[in-house]
């Protein structure tokens, strides 16, 4: 089995590049946005556990540029456009993890999931028109010890919330590289309503993390920009309003799963020892969010409730924070 040193120095070229970016634009007009958001289902007010899901954290920088590898001049009828870049650190645990002294001598390990770690960099393009959007990206990082999102996890129980420490994140997924590409494509099916609206999207993602696509069912209430430059799509640094935001989000959405690394291990040779025996190939989930957006600031709460990912029937419910401030 393959355990590839990734350097750090492409890290260190994302936190590079989002300097170059803050110092290349025109710092009057509010043409770039710095979001973080952190998930957990521990955030879940009525549940405090660490499984499948178990936390995320991300930082990300959105900017407009003239001339970057002709993008700008792609799609005639777009109405505007921008770009992403950021870095994520995502942590995936089983909810037996507890190995007794029994199971590692009798050579008994299993688990309802592995345990995996990921830290990668992403870029993205985002294309609005009239009463659609288009995003398109890609992802590259690790996934397996060096992500160090075990670590991570160690020390936040350790120090920050007094947990217990997962012994168990020494039969996590092995060392990988990673590469994904992914594309969003969301319409709006009421853009002349002001109070109530009903929108989808597609999702589909391809390479050797994930593969699988997930269209979605959602509506919005309350005072919301248009679908292409709202906060509910991530997508309100296109907005030139200086109107506020506030509104409820819901979604149903259904997903067709072929591949999930984070359970499988390596999409090329299927020798992970603790790998699920086979991926639920189809799930679901409910999403309920609300959000505020105002000139520069934004806020958004987002619970997750899924059914059947990875694990067929079983539930798991996380939230994710978002904030993002625009200069």
């Amino acid at each position: 089995m393959n355990h590839p040193k990734v350097s750090h120095r492409f890290f260190f070229s994302i936190l590079l590049f989002l300097s170059i970016q803050i110092s290349a634009q025109d710092r009057d007009s509010l043409n770039r946005e710095f979001l973080f958001s952190s998930a957990n289902d521990a955030f879940v007010v009525w549940q405090n556990s660490d499984r499948f899901y178990s936390f995320g954290l991300g930082a990300s920088l959105k900017f407009k540029k003239e001339k970057l590898f002709g993008l700008k001049n792609l799609f005639s009828t777009k109405t505007d456009y921008f770009f992403e870049t950021g870095i994520r650190l995502e942590g995936y645990t089983p909810s037996n993890k507890e190995v007794s002294l029994v199971e590692i001598v009798e050579d008994t390990i299993s688990f309802d999931r592995p345990y995996a770690g990921l830290l990668y960099g992403t870029f993205h393009i985002t294309y609005a028109f009239e009463r659609s959007f288009l995003r398109s990206g890609a992802l590259l990082g690790i996934m397996g010890p060096s992500s160090l999102a075990g670590d991570f996890q160690g020390w936040f129980h350790d120090k920050i919330t007094d947990d217990p420490i997962f012994d168990e994140w020494r039969f996590q997924v092995p060392d990988q590289v990673i590469f994904n590409m992914d594309f969003k494509y969301g319409y709006d099916f009421l853009p002349l309503q002001n109070w109530f609206d009903v929108y989808g999207t597609f999702d589909a993602r391809i390479g050797n993390l994930y593969i699988d696509a997930t269209p979605t069912l959602g509506l919005r209430l309350g005072k919301f920009n248009k679908l292409a430059s709202s906060v509910g799509m991530d997508n309100n640094i296109l907005s030139n309003s200086p109107g506020i935001e506030l509104f409820f989000q819901s979604a149903i959405s259904g997903s067709l799963n072929i591949f999930d690394g984070t359970a499988q291990g390596n999409l090329f040779n299927n020798d992970f020892k603790y790998a699920v025996d086979a991926l639920n190939t189809l799930s679901g989930l409910l999403t309920q969010s609300v959000y505020f957006s105002s000139k520069r600031f934004s806020l958004g709460v987002e619970h997750y409730f899924t059914f059947g990912k990875v694990v067929p029937k079983e539930r798991h419910v996380y939230a994710r924070t978002i904030f993002k401030y625009k200069f």
